[in-house]
Formats: C-alpha cells, sequence, structure tokens
C-alpha cells in the first residue's frame, strides 16, 4: 500500500483498469449505501469506538475505508485466502 506521508494512500478501482481516488462518504456522485450489522471481538469494537470518538469521525467511515483499502490491495481471491489464514469462517451454521 502507498502512503501519502503518514497515512496509506487509499484508491478504489476504476472502470479502466486503474485506481482512482476514493471520494468522501456523502460525496455528490454518491449511488447511496448499504446498511450492514456486523459482530466484532470485544477488543476491536473497543478500539475501533475509541478511535471514532479521538479522531471525530465515525465508527462506519472507518469501516468502510479500510475495506476499500483491502478490497483496493488484493483480489477476491487473495482476499479470502488472507481472511481464512487469518481464522476467518462463516459463522453461521451450514443449511441441510
Amino acid at each position: 500500500m502507498k502512503t501519502n506521508g503518514k497515512f496509506p494512500e487509499l484508491h478504489a478501482p476504476g472502470t479502466n483498469g486503474t485506481a482512482a481516488p476514493i471520494a468522501p462518504a456523502g460525496a455528490a456522485g454518491s449511488t447511496g449505501a448499504v446498511k450492514l450489522s456486523v459482530n466484532v471481538t470485544r477488543d476491536v469494537g473497543i478500539r475501533l469506538r475509541r478511535i471514532a470518538f479521538d479522531e471525530r469521525v465515525s465508527e462506519s467511515s472507518i469501516v468502510e475505508i479500510a475495506l476499500n483499502g483491502l478490497f483496493t490491495e488484493m483480489s477476491d481471491a487473495q482476499l479470502g485466502e488472507f481472511l481464512r489464514s487469518q481464522g476467518a469462517s462463516l459463522r453461521r451454521p451450514a443449511r441441510e
């Protein structure tokens, strides 16, 4: 991931195979949002809330920007492999 001084420079995939800078949340031309509900470990939740409070940003913007960074850095297959290597799995029982 490239860095912009202190912070990583995040880009979203462009339509022509190039990367375009990520637009701020709520920017004009936005296609809307999808509401998600996720469970995270207590430690992750506490850190997320602390960062959001201390840095005066929303929890959802932290999550969205972090995910965009992962999506930019890896293909879906690479991301799946990385997630499984970190212990990720389906959290619901398989349907019979």
